[in-house]
């Protein structure tokens, strides 16, 4: 999981998932980093987590954000319903490492017959790194030097 998110993509979501189990001093980052942007008090936030903990969390199951919504009213409980609302939409993604699995998954099904791990790995790295910029003729120089032909390519 270190590997496919970043640093602050992971301590966003950790973050999220403290707010999401109610623990107002664990996501107390989030909250501080949020409450100006969207009117957020943090005593009532405070006595609002309070209050919907002792309130749902012994009747059901709040582990998932939908069951917190359902459960969360506007009106009772305002600033809490604003934060989850913004824990909701945070950007936690993993886009660079989904990018990189789905154009593996791409060069392995276009060539998968003709194809052993080093020439994988290779072909891999030039499509996942499509903006580094590769001058064929150099490329062309180093391939005639290793593979002798009897006709000029050049």
């Amino acid at each position: 999981m270190k590997c496919r998110f970043s640093t602050e993509s992971l301590h966003i979501a950790t973050l999220a998932d403290c707010l999401m189990q109610f623990d107002f001093n664990g996501s107390l980052h989030l909250i501080d980093y949020y409450k100006d942007l969207f009117e957020i008090n943090k005593c009532d936030l405070k006595n609002e987590i309070a209050v919907f903990k002792n309130s749902y969390c012994n009747y059901e199951k709040t582990d998932s954000f939908s069951v917190i919504q359902e459960n969360l009213s506007q009106k009772v409980f305002p600033n809490l319903y604003r934060i989850v609302q913004v824990a909701n939409i945070l950007p936690i993604s993993s886009a660079t490492s989904e990018r990189a699995f789905s154009a593996m998954r791409r060069i392995n099904t276009y060539l998968r017959s003709t194809m052993d791990q080093d020439r994988f790995s290779n072909l891999s790295i030039l499509n996942i790194k499509k903006y580094v910029e590769i001058d064929p003729e150099i490329i062309l120089e180093q391939f005639i030097v290793i593979n002798k032909r009897k006709m000029n390519l050049i």
